[in-house]
This record gives C-alpha cells, structure tokens and sequence, in this order.
C-alpha cells in the first residue's frame, strides 16, 4: 500500500481542529488562579484533571481496534471544544474540574483511533505518516494559545464560550467527511491477542513508556505552567501566550521531521538525539526568562524536545503493530501519566521554591528518559 497522503492530512486537520482546545488552560490558568483565587498547588490538581481521563485510553484502543469508531473522531472536537472554551465561565473549582475530565474524555477517546488510521493510511511510511498526524497536534497547540490568548485578552474570560465556534465547525466538516467512511480499526484482519502480542515486544514497550512518560513531564510542565512564570516574572499575558506559541512553532517543524528522519536513520537514534541536544536550550530559556532571547532558546527547545512526539507514536505502533489503536492509547496514557506527575509536584515546587526552580526541576526529570532510551533496542523494520 501506498501513502495516501489525502486520508493522512484529514486526519492532521481532525487533530489540529482538536488539539487547539487543550493547550487554552495554561493561558487560562493564570486568570483562572486569579477567578477562582486558589493557590499554584491547587491549581496544578485542577490542571492535572483533563489527563486522568488518558487511563482509559489504552482500553479505548483495543475497543478501537475492533469496531467502527469513526464518530470519536468526528464528536470529539466538538466536545472539547465546548468544555475547554465554558472554562472561563465557571463559577467555582468544581466546574473547572467536572469541564476538564469531560474534556479529557473527549481527548482519550479521539487519539487512539485517529491516530491509528494514520498509519494505516501510511504504507510503510509509519515514521512520515504518524509526523504529520503529530503536527496536525502541534499547530493546534501553536494556534490554541493565540487564539484564546487574543479572545480573552481583548474581550475578557467571559467571552472564552466563543472559542468553542470553530471546534463546533470542524465537527460538522468531519462529520460530512467521514459520515460513510469504514473506520473499522481492523480492517480486513482480525487483530491479535493483546496478551500475545504485549508478550513478544514487552521489554521494548516498557522501556518505550518510560522514556515517554519522563519526557512529557518537561514538554507539560512547559505547556502549564511557563505562561504562570512569564506572567510572574513581569511579562503581559500577551507576550507569555506568544512565548508559548513560539515553543510549539518549535514543536511543529520538529514533529514533522523526527518522524520522517527516523524512516531512514533509525526510531531509536532519533529519539535519543533529540533529548540530549535540547537539553542546553531549554534549561536556558528557564535561566534567561521571558526576554527575545529566552523565547529564542524556548523554541529550539520545542523543536529538539518535541522531534520526539511522531517518533514515539510511530514506534509504539511498531511494537504491536496488530493493535495499533491500543499502542497509541498507551503512547498517551505514559505521556498522561508523566503530565499528571509535572501538573501536581510542580504546583507544590512553585509555591514553596518559585515556577523558575520548579521548571528546572522538570527539565532535570526529563533528562532520565535518556536511560529507557539508550536501552531500547532498534525494531524491525516496517514491512506494511
């Protein structure tokens, strides 16, 4: 089978259209604190809320393996859109929380079977295919600060419930798309037991998941809680939108060429490069503060930290490759596991030591996923 390049960029689109919503509530969060006057702690239990939800993800995936799941795909904008956008309308904590599981939901049930018909689309292109998917992510994550921060900024949290219009749009646009297209996850071939096949490559898939899991406890903590610090150190909550847009303008060419460069150069290498070369820059952007600078640093950063994110996917797909909607469930439950760690602990650190050290802090967790990586063996390659 061939690329099929037109199925691969719908399905970018659906995960651009979805992930603008997510990445609002570290723009939101600042003003939330504010709203609702609650503490850093507090603040990273609510945030933490919205990945809780990521546990079903990999039972999410085997029931995707084995059904028609195409209205996950085509509902879940919509909904996240919805919740994510009546953040800033709600009265207390309770609603913040009851919005963000709902939003995660919507997150858990999307991911896995879109993310799975990538590589289907894909040929033996995994690498490429799961690249652009993941960027589709990345310039949602670039436009969702933007977007939020300018609605918000300029007409106040109040008017955060317009944002929800576009997700609302992408649903019926997917909708009109796939309303008669087999998404059945299995395709023609039933897939394998999942036990069998966890049995063969279970080394390799947890030294796999722990990598991710210790890498998403930086790229999270970024994503949560840089806003909060530039906002403390005296920047506008303009400029801090704008530095955490610049980290995922990073995060977009690096998505887009990690997967592409591990097609030919190796899963492994790619993923193992790409951490130790961010390392310095984001450690800076930390040190320097939300100058030009450390904007700078912060989006080579997003671009060496985040080549990972089509690798990772691709890979785990690798790995079980007769149950590939499960394989990107557990790609994103260990990412959710990770981001569940940085959102709690460092509203704790922030508190008691500031945001700067805590961040430095998640930096410094991050780098262990250099372990799991130097210990994971290079697959076999991809044959279909």
């Amino acid at each position: 089978m061939r690329f099929d390049r037109r199925t691969v960029m719908l399905l970018s689109g659906a995960h651009m259209a979805h992930d603008v919503y997510p990445a609002f509530l570290g723009v939101m969060l600042p003003l939330l604190i504010d709203e609702l006057d609650i503490s850093l702690a507090l603040a990273g239990v609510l945030a933490s809320m919205m990945r809780w939800t990521t546990g079903l993800q990999p039972l999410l995936g085997y029931w995707a393996d084995r059904a028609d799941t195409r209205y996950w795909v085509i509902v879940a904008p919509a909904v996240t859109a919805s919740s994510m956008s009546l953040l800033g309308v709600a009265p207390n904590a309770s609603a913040v929380v009851a919005l963000l599981l709902l939003a995660g939901l919507s997150h858990a049930a999307f991911h896995p079977a879109s993310g799975a018909l990538t590589t289907r689309a894909s040929g033996t292109e995994w690498g490429k295919g799961s690249s652009y998917f993941m960027t589709g992510g990345e310039i949602g994550r670039v436009l969702g600060p933007l977007f939020i921060g300018g609605l918000i900024g300029a007409f106040g949290l109040q008017a955060s419930p317009a944002a929800a219009i576009p997700g609302l749009i992408a649903s019926a646009v997917l909708w009109y798309r796939f309303r008669s297209t087999d998404m059945h996850g299995s395709g023609t071939s039933k897939p394998a037991r999942f036990a069998d096949a966890f049995r063969t490559g279970r080394t390799s898939v947890l030294l796999l998941s722990g990598a991710i899991m210790f890498r998403s406890t930086t790229n999270v903590a970024i994503l949560i809680y840089y806003p909060t610090y530039a906002v403390d150190e005296g920047a506008s909550l303009i400029v801090a939108a704008l530095a955490l847009a610049m980290f995922e303008v990073g995060a977009v060419i690096g998505t887009m060429t990690g997967g592409i460069l591990s097609d030919r150069h190796g899963r492994t290498k790619v993923l193992l490069v790409g951490l130790l070369a961010a390392l310095p820059p984001m450690v800076g952007a930390v040190m320097v503060g939300p100058t030009l600078i450390g904007v700078a640093m912060l989006t080579l950063g997003g671009l060496l930290w985040l080549s990972a994110s089509g690798v990772e996917l691709a890979l785990m797909q690798q790995l079980l490759p007769d149950n590939r909607s499960t394989a990107v469930g557990l790609t994103y439950l260990a990412r959710a596991v990770g981001g569940i760690v940085a959102t709690m602990a460092l509203g704790v650190v922030g508190d008691a030591l500031g945001l700067g050290v805590a961040l430095l802090g998640a930096i410094g967790v991050g780098a262990v996923a250099v372990v799991f990586m130097v210990a994971l063996p290079e697959p076999d390659a991809v044959t279909q």
